[in-house]
């Protein structure tokens, strides 16, 4: 009889059960793999977006009081509107420091029930440089009023307070031409103007500021909202979205510092994926970083009045004492973040955190030793 070749039976089934061993092996390694993938680039999105957010944030920290006078830019009490926030600054402020902490005044997540906290910075704007000049002039190196310098400067009003009208002639072709492009003075823009309140000692020399604004006891500082440009003209109009503006200027020589109001908070506008928000002045905000479930500030405060000085306690649930506002020295920021996406295998999202600490500029020194 002939023998035929080939496998019985047995011979096949163990193979094919071989061969499924093999397979889901191979199989489950490459679903491993492919988690893992996962894990990694839902991590890496939240590094991302936390590590974008902080550096946007810190950057402004740190040049946050450039160019602010130490004791904050005053304002009328209860009037001025509070960028990122629903209402104005603190009734009983009357004062803009140079970091205004906005403890649970943002949105409440519904992905982590938390009230998020606000911070609004204020630092000077140096870009505006009129390159034509030879040396360059920059926007605050002459008094706009100064017709020993700047012929065709003028600064006029109309009107009384609080419903002033004040006018502001820069002279393009003697001192500065306020419309470079993009770095031109804008709507919108709010402008720090400083008097001297007798006759400014001539330091054109100096860049960007004048050693007797600073020093003369009846100098004036106030900030005022762009409602209007033309040419060479700017108004400072009442009824500005800020409520800045129909109040009386500073006199003597004056002038004019652009001044960045930038605030940070969590925007709530889609509740499934919050975005950390960056607001200059009362533009629209711009979004910075995606999927920021919480943000909280702490800072350290100098208190002066000890001896020797030191610092109170980090403070983040109840606004820091006024009087100690100009005195924060550290601020320490905490972001907050999730993927995404939920992570295949727990059907869960990913979390992650960033901390940092920045050391703020003070405008004044205190021996601590």
């Amino acid at each position: 009889m002939k023998h035929e070749k080939g496998f019985s039976l047995a011979e096949v089934l163990i193979a094919c059960t071989i061969m499924l061993i093999v397979m889901g092996a191979v199989v489950q390694t490459l679903t491993d793999g492919l988690h893992a993938t996962q894990a990694v680039t839902l991590m890496a999105d939240t590094q991302e977006n936390l590590r974008g957010g902080m550096n946007y944030i810190v950057r402004d920290l740190s040049m946050a009081g450039e160019g602010i006078p130490q004791g904050g830019v005053p304002i009328t009490a209860g009037t001025v509107v509070w960028p990122g926030t629903a209402g104005k600054f603190p009734a009983t402020w009357t004062t803009i420091p140079a970091i205004a902490p906005g403890p649970n005044l943002g949105a409440t997540t519904t992905t982590s029930g938390n009230p998020t906290d606000t911070i609004t910075l204020l630092y000077a704007d140096t870009t505006l440089v009129d390159n034509t000049k030879v040396p360059p002039a920059w926007l605050s190196e002459y008094p706009i009023n100064d017709t020993a310098v700047c012929p065709a400067g003028s600064v006029t009003t109309s009107g009384t307070s609080p419903n002033l009208t004040a006018t502001l002639t820069f002279d393009s072709n003697a001192c500065i031409n306020i419309n470079q492009g993009n770095t031109g003075i804008h709507v919108g823009d709010l402008l720090l103007l400083q008097g001297d309140g007798t006759t400014c000692n001539q330091q054109s020399s100096q860049l960007m500021s004048f050693a007797c604004d600073a020093t003369s006891p009846s100098s004036g500082n106030i900030l005022r909202t762009v409602t209007g440009v033309n040419g060479s003209v700017v108004t400072l109009a009442p009824g500005d979205a800020f409520g800045l503006n129909g109040g009386s200027l500073p006199t003597g020589d004056i002038t004019a510092t652009r001044i960045w109001m930038i605030t940070y908070y969590v925007s709530n506008a889609n509740p499934s994926a919050p975005q950390l928000m960056r607001q200059v002045n009362l533009n629209a905000a711009n979004e910075v970083a995606e999927v920021i479930e919480n943000m909280q500030f702490y800072y350290d405060i100098l208190n002066p009045g000890a001896s020797p000085p030191g610092l109170v306690a980090p403070t983040e649930q109840e606004y820091p004492a006024y009087a100690n506002l100009p005195y924060i020295r550290d601020v320490y920021v905490q972001l907050y973040a999730r993927s995404e996406n939920t992570f295949t295998v727990s059907n869960q999202y990913i979390r992650n955190n960033l901390v940092t600490t920045v050391s703020t500029r003070g405008m004044d020194f205190y021996n601590e030793f």
